[in-house]
């Protein structure tokens, strides 16, 4: 009988026939599609950043390196635990077998095999620890938002503001941080930032008016295109009309307080605190000075980051981001500051005021950054904001806003909330003693403020978990856990 006959195993046949030929399949399968897609980027517009390549490309790479390492290890285990006796250059070569699924250990039949407890442990380890490291760096770099900034993008984006002007929050969308969508005619602009796979605005929309409206749209298949959440945060009641057209659901964030200029006059008793207050400043000696933080002398500078540090100091948590301005903020020559000072030059408070344009100038101003020294004037933000009031209205402006008290509201009465909007009153309350956003609405009624409701539109409730997480990043980017500890103090206490 033929010897070759005689040795033949019909147990064999399945191997040698079914799975080799099974694995070329699948082999020639992955090759067929890189044949495919590569030549053809133009079917892929969107492009990860090389950096982002580069840091899932090291993780891979570091990854396979400790395996190529570990399995060489392996051959300083006792000869029993491998058949035949294991090597260093045998454990590397077969290293593919142990990455890759079962149906390729036949393409390399001469590896050693491990036989004993501990190298069969050690191999079936190396294949999971590789593909849980490798899974995970490409699942981080595609998780990360392809957004380039543009230094053209966003001059062109301040050239629009000044242009048409926008809310009472659009100068907001000047800030660091910020990315911008324009329409196709360039008549339009949505500034915005993605945090994980969510593009969260700074306000509504700004540009022309008819581009305006429909920006909302425009940007939300912009973000379909991109597998992004659209959400337009902290905007106006034109924006959320807008929206709902769409479908989208719609909840207050926050409530502007606007207070008309033409006719602002402090008489009569309801104003009478606002009074006390700057006859009180008289009395002590203190006025009000405007500067830009850039030309303002060196000496109040140094006292504003002073009272700046002593304030966050105090609260023993990082200052809120977002729509919220900080010094960083400051620095911005079309950012006015009035710094209420004595005769010993010390100041003892500051507040800043962003332009809201019309017609390229100036027709209101927003409240933005506040601080006050801890031992001075007592009433010195009622001072600082009457008499910013009084000064813009000498120069022609319209309207002032004392900018939007997130998380808090006015009472209208009318409809009962939702079960989403009590949940949201609920936050705010909870965040009352470390953020007092309740405290400042309550104090900005001290100046008969109009009240116009801000409003958080969003395609889907579903998405809501997601859009949560991203506006808690936007607003504390840099808590440490530190922080965060004390932070859960505060509040259970």
């Amino acid at each position: 009988m033929d010897r070759s006959l005689a040795s033949w195993n019909p147990i064999d046949w399945p191997i040698t026939t079914g799975v080799v030929p099974y694995a070329l399949l699948v082999a020639g399968s992955a090759a067929l599609l890189l044949l495919v897609l590569v030549p053809a980027p133009r079917w892929w517009p969107l492009r990860l950043p090389a950096a982002v390549l580069a840091a899932a490309g090291g993780g891979v790479l570091t990854a396979l390196t400790v395996d190529s390492w570990w399995q060489p290890f392996a051959g300083g285990l006792p000869g029993d635990q491998y058949e035949p006796d294991a090597t260093a250059a045998g454990l590397a070569a077969g290293l593919p077998s142990v990455l890759l699924p079962p149906a390729y250990d036949e393409l390399l039949p001469d590896r050693p095999i491990a036989a004993g407890g501990g190298a069969q442990a050690l191999e079936i380890a190396v294949g999971p620890v590789f593909w849980a490291v490798a899974l995970t760096a490409l699942l981080v770099a595609f998780r990360r938002p392809v957004v380039h900034a543009d230094a053209e993008d966003a001059a062109r984006a301040r050239a629009l503001l000044t242009e048409y002007g926008g809310s009472t929050l659009s100068f907001i969308s000047t800030w660091d941080g910020n990315h911008y969508w324009f329409d196709g005619d360039g008549r339009a602009a949505v500034p915005y930032r993605v945090i994980a796979t969510v593009a969260l605005t700074t306000g509504d929309p700004f540009g022309e008016p008819e581009a305006r409206r429909r920006a909302v749209a425009g940007f939300a298949r912009y973000c379909d295109a991109r597998s992004w959440t659209p959400c337009f945060y902290s905007v106006s009641a034109d924006a959320q009309q807008a929206a709902e057209q769409l479908g989208w659901r719609s909840l207050q964030v926050a409530e502007d307080t606007v207070v008309p200029l033409p006719d602002l006059a402090f008489t009569g008793k309801k104003w009478q605190s606002i009074r006390t207050s700057l006859n009180k400043a008289g009395k002590q000696g203190i006025t009000a000075e405007w500067w830009t933080y850039r030309e303002a002398p060196i000496g109040i500078r140094d006292q504003i980051r002073s009272i700046s540090e002593e304030w966050v100091s105090d609260k023993g948590l990082p200052e809120m981001g977002f729509t919220l301005g900080g010094l960083a903020e400051l620095d911005d020559p079309a950012v006015r500051m009035l710094v209420a000072v004595d005769g010993d030059r010390t100041v003892h408070g500051l507040t800043s005021w962003m332009p809201v344009y019309a017609a390229g100038q100036p027709v209101g101003w927003t409240l933005d950054f506040m601080r006050r020294r801890s031992e001075g004037f007592s009433g010195v933000m009622e001072f600082l904001i009457a008499s910013a009031a009084l000064g813009f209205k000498e120069e022609g402006a319209q309207f002032l806003s004392l900018s939007g008290a997130p998380l808090a509201r006015a009472d209208r009465g009318g409809e009962p909330p939702t079960a989403l909007q009590r949940m949201l009153d609920w936050m705010g309350k909870v965040l009352e003693p470390v953020y007092g956003f309740r405290s400042l609405l309550a104090f900005k009624a001290k100046f008969q403020p109009e009240y116009r409701p801000m409003y958080m539109v969003y395609p889907d409730p579903a998405a809501l978990p997601a859009i949560t997480r991203a506006i808690g990043k936007a607003y504390l980017p840099h808590m440490t856990p530190g922080q965060g500890v004390r932070l859960m103090r505060k509040l259970s206490a």
